[in-house]
């Protein structure tokens, strides 16, 4: 520490608030203190005392420099200057000075400026501190004045205004603590360690700790001022004194034996800082300068100032340096990247570092079928496993401000927080969550107002984010949207660039494909106006493209079709799909033409009905095969009639002396088999539905009991030929002993046939479940007929297939499987 008090304004240095002046005017001993010169000659500025008549008895050097000589003393009275001026530059006589009003009005002085003009005509403007000196009995004996040079004082302070905050709280509030210490015993130690041999000091006292324990101990401390006081928390100088080792904080002891250092040197100035702390514990950074004076040391002045203000403001200067470097980089990436996925991790590594959180996530709001989902898009400070297995963030209370864009949460304890905790299934952290204490989310909102998600901090310490933390935050969050939308809007002009390519190649495609159709593809408008014709279209109607475009369809239509085109319109403006159907189209040459039409709506861009294609596909020679085949079904049908006719005459002829109801049941399965062979023949040769199967094989018992028969089942489901005349005929018998013995042999039983398609897709089969109610009480047979065998073992034969016939009390069951 310097001798002189830090901080007070030399000629060329920063002017200090006058506060911290009067302050170090009231530290200076009186004139007949023992110290008084020491101390005086240790100021940078300018002292000088008088007697009670205004002759000058006593000036520092520092008086000297600001008067520009040295004035004669007991000749100069009141003050120094060669001339005195007033602020408004008018002249000031020596006896109107500061210093004289203070004798003779003896009072101090306080609040006054004035000029000094040298003897080289250069002025000094300056603040006096004059005040009165007294003896023991009160009486008046003179004054002393303390001249500190603001010459620069009001630049300064323009200076100081510019500055940042943390330079201004500093100076603005700066103090200065003084201390008289005695180091001649420190000295002595010294002397004793040299003696011993000791040549590097630094490693002794590495050494031995309990050496530099001792060595501080032997510092004495003899005064401080009042400010001293103030400054390290104590109630009175006796406290700080009896107190003062219970302001060493350990990396105070390295500073000191720098100190011990500079005396084993011969250095009569050190200057440092070190981190030192009040009676009450509380930290404080110090620049502290030391003067030392006395052949021993013994005389030794300490100057104080706080810095701690100051060296806080370093750090904040620098974080916020650190911080405006991370978030320039940021922007730079952020504004210059389009790929989504980086500029979310960027955003996220940069938002964690600069927030001061120990993890970070950015959560991507997505929307999934109308429910919310949300997606971890980026994680900075853990891995990415640590969420692995957590599944997506649930839209609980303390989600869902940020999910909804509602604002930041901030929280030095989220633990704390009513919205903690209130959620199933975990209410709270799940198992193996990164742990949470301090927490703060910021929602990622676009221009628009959409949320694109949210930016998720936490640490495992409390208290960690501050507001400032917040707006960074949110500035980066604001940073975030933009390059999303950015992105997103690249993105989406690529995708349409892809499709318009995509669909233009379609479209080229699909003209291609239309005009080598062999088909007619035309297009009209909702007033059934051609728009559109293709080759295919001239060879089947025989009109040119230039002929038929902008011609009403209706040309192609004979007179007996004409009303065709109202229903088809009304469809089409329906939005509904024609599905081929089979009409008659006029050629130009006026023959008709057998076609199938295909009718589609047409839609814009916007989705609204323009017109409507048509595909006409020429089946003239389908009908000529269709007759063809009416007339071979027809021949064969008849043939088929012919032979069981002949079958059932020979059968009645041959069984004419069998009973008459064997004879009945024969021509009845007869009559079944040929309905089996008329329904094949009026579809197809080779398949039949099972619906008319069913109708097929009931409909002889339906005249008189129809109503008692309750089938239901799809309607889309085919059996080939051999399984539908098995088929017929098991349901016949079922049917003829229903009627003979079972639910129909009553006037109030009915019989439920049922069937649906069962197994795996390349393994089908249909199962049909005849149930009878409502008949006589049902006994098992004591022998198995034809009937049950029929049933039974036909289906068994068939390829796939299979029946069983439960006997139950209340009603025959018997289930059919057949495969398909």
């Amino acid at each position: 520490m310097s001798g002189r008090t830090k901080g007070l304004k030399t000629r060329g240095q920063q002017a200090l608030d006058p506060a911290v002046i009067a302050a170090t005017a009231s530290a200076i001993p009186a004139p007949f203190h023992p110290n008084f010169h020491q101390v005086v000659e240790a100021l940078p500025v300018a002292v000088y005392v008088t007697d009670a008549e205004g002759r000058i008895t006593y000036y520092n050097q520092a008086a000297v420099e600001l008067w520009g000589y040295r004035p004669r003393l007991g000749d100069s009275r009141w003050c120094g200057s060669w001339r005195l001026y007033r602020l408004d530059g008018t002249p000031m006589a020596h006896d109107e000075c500061p210093m004289a009003m203070a004798i003779k009005e003896n009072r101090a002085i306080t609040g006054m400026e004035a000029y000094a003009e040298r003897p080289d005509g250069s002025r000094v403007r300056f603040m006096p501190f004059p005040k009165p000196l007294h003896d023991a009995t009160g009486a008046l004996i003179g004054a002393v004045n303390m001249l500190v040079d603001v010459t620069h004082r009001r630049s300064t302070e323009q200076r100081l205004e510019e500055s940042e905050t943390r330079y201004r709280g500093m100076f603005e509030g700066a103090r200065v603590a003084l201390w008289e210490v005695d180091f001649s015993a420190v000295l002595a130690l010294l002397d004793d360690l040299r003696a011993q041999g000791v040549t590097d000091l630094r490693a002794y006292f590495a050494d031995d700790p309990t050496a530099l324990t001792r060595a501080l101990e032997l510092v004495r401390v003899k005064d401080v001022n009042e400010y001293s006081v103030e400054l390290f928390a104590a109630e009175n100088k006796d406290e700080l004194l009896r107190s003062r080792t219970r302001i060493i904080r350990p990396e105070t002891q390295a500073v000191f034996v720098e100190e011990l250092v500079a005396l084993w040197d011969g250095r009569r100035r050190f200057e440092s800082e070190t981190a030192v702390q009040t009676l009450r514990g509380q930290r404080l950074t110090i620049l502290f300068t030391i003067a030392f004076e006395g052949d021993r040391c013994e005389r030794t002045l300490v100057s104080i100032v706080d810095i701690s203000a100051f060296k806080g403001a370093q750090r904040s200067l620098r974080d916020q340096k650190q911080r405006l470097k991370i978030l320039n980089r940021a922007a730079r990436t952020i504004s210059s990247d389009l790929d989504l996925e980086r500029i979310v991790q960027t955003v996220t590594d940069v938002a964690t570092e600069v927030s001061g959180a120990k993890f970070g996530a950015f959560f991507y709001n997505m929307v999934d079928e109308g429910s919310e989902s949300y997606a971890l898009y980026a994680l900075s400070g853990a891995p990415r496993e640590a969420f692995g297995k957590l599944g997506l963030p649930r839209n609980t209370a303390l989600f869902e401000p940020t999910f909804r864009g509602l604002g930041p949460v901030r929280s030095d304890d989220i633990r704390t927080d009513p919205r903690y905790g209130q959620s199933a299934p975990h209410f709270g952290l799940p198992e193996g969550h990164l742990p949470v204490t301090s927490y703060l989310a910021v929602p990622v909102v676009s221009k628009t107002g959409q949320v694109h998600g949210g930016l998720f901090f936490g640490h495992d310490e409390a208290g960690v984010f501050t507001q400032e933390a917040e707006d960074v935050a949110l500035g980066i969050a604001a940073h975030a949207a933009i390059a999303i939308d950015n992105a997103r809007l690249l993105r989406n002009a690529q995708i349409e660039v892809v499709q318009r390519t995509r669909a233009e190649q379609d479209l080229r495609r699909l003209a291609a494909i239309i005009e080598s159709s062999e088909d007619a593809v035309i297009s009209k408008n909702l007033d059934g106006v051609i728009a559109s014709w293709n080759s295919g279209a001239e060879r089947l109607f025989g009109y040119t493209a230039e002929e038929a475009i902008g011609r009403p369809v209706t040309m192609l239509m004979p007179p007996d079709r004409v009303d065709e085109e109202p229903g088809i319109i009304a469809r089409v403006r329906r939005g509904e799909r024609i599905e081929h159907y089979d009409t008659v189209r006029r050629r130009k040459d006026g023959s008709p033409v057998d076609i199938s039409l295909t009718v589609s709506p047409i839609k814009d861009s916007d989705g609204n009905i323009i017109g409507a294609s048509k595909i006409a596909r020429d089946i003239t020679e389908r009908k000529q095969a269709e007759q063809r085949q009416q007339l071979l079904v027809g021949e064969v049908k008849h043939r088929i009639k012919n032979l069981l006719a002949t079958v059932q005459a020979i059968a009645r002829q041959t069984l004419k002396g069998a009973p008459a109801e064997e004879r009945e049941a024969f021509v009845a399965r007869l009559m079944a088999l040929a309905n089996a062979q008329d329904l094949l023949t009026l579809e197809r040769w080779n398949r039949a539905a099972v619906h008319e199967v069913v109708n097929r094989a009931l409909r002889p018992f339906e005249a008189k009991h129809n109503a008692r028969f309750l089938t239901k089942g799809p309607e889309d489901v085919w059996v080939d030929a051999q399984r539908a005349s098995l088929l017929t005929m098991a349901l016949h018998e079922l049917a003829t002993n229903a009627v003979k013995y079972g639910a129909l042999s009553n006037g109030y039983g009915v019989v439920s046939l049922g069937w649906e398609v069962t197994g795996e897709e390349d393994a089908q089969s249909v199962r049909l479940t005849w149930r009878e109610l409502g008949g006589p009480l049902v006994l098992p047979p004591e022998r198995k007929g034809f009937g049950s065998f029929l049933i039974e073992r036909a289906l068994q034969g068939s390829g796939g297939g299979g029946a069983k016939l439960d006997f139950n009390p209340n009603g025959l069951i018997c289930s059919l499987e057949v495969a398909l």
